[in-house]
């Protein structure tokens, strides 16, 4: 009966670290919205902190995910492998760690680009350099535009449940969710 259980759903380390990426992503996507357009202040420093950390821990857990895609056993498809619905699905979950992937490694990078990682060292919020006074560097801009499409790929995951469930009468946030 294990073994068939585990073919049902995905594994518990799965599923812990997909619901707690997904906390700390919308930590994300409200503290980078909160933060953007504010003028340098001790609460954007702040929301900087908060953001910073948030994204560390988002990266740190995405690489144990990815790992775990490999090592722990998966639930079986829902639609046959040549489906046009399984490619999509495919593009959406694999485009959601690229993203993921490039929006840790693209901040981290653009902390140093824009002097944002000064102020962090220094725990002063007076050093926070203005950066779209100049407009962003490339790396900056490619973090951005990633956004959106993070943004994007939540919004075909939902439709995709949604769809799921609608179409099929199930559901399959089963799949993903504590016993």
């Amino acid at each position: 009966m294990v073994g068939q259980k585990s073919l049902l759903r995905y594994s518990n380390r799965t599923i812990w670290i997909h619901w707690v990426s997904t906390v700390l992503i919308f930590g994300l996507i409200y503290t980078g919205i909160r933060m953007e357009h504010q003028a340098v202040s001790e609460h954007k420093f702040i929301l900087y902190q908060i953001h910073f950390s948030l994204g560390i821990l988002v990266f740190i857990s995405t690489i144990i995910r990815i790992i775990a895609l490999y090592r722990d056993a998966k639930p079986k498809n829902l639609y046959p492998k040549k489906s046009v619905r399984e490619r999509v699905r495919k593009y959406v979950y694999y485009g959601f760690y690229i993203s993921i992937i490039w929006m840790c490694m693209s901040g981290l990078i653009s902390l140093f680009l824009e002097g944002i990682i000064h102020s962090l060292q220094s725990s002063n919020w007076q050093d926070l350099p203005e950066i779209s006074a100049d407009g962003f560097h490339p790396i900056m801009l490619s973090h951005h535009i990633m956004a959106k499409m993070i943004f994007l790929l939540l919004l075909f995951h939902i439709c995709g449940f949604v769809l799921h469930l609608v179409q099929k009468k199930e559901n399959t946030l089963k799949r993903i969710w504590f016993n």
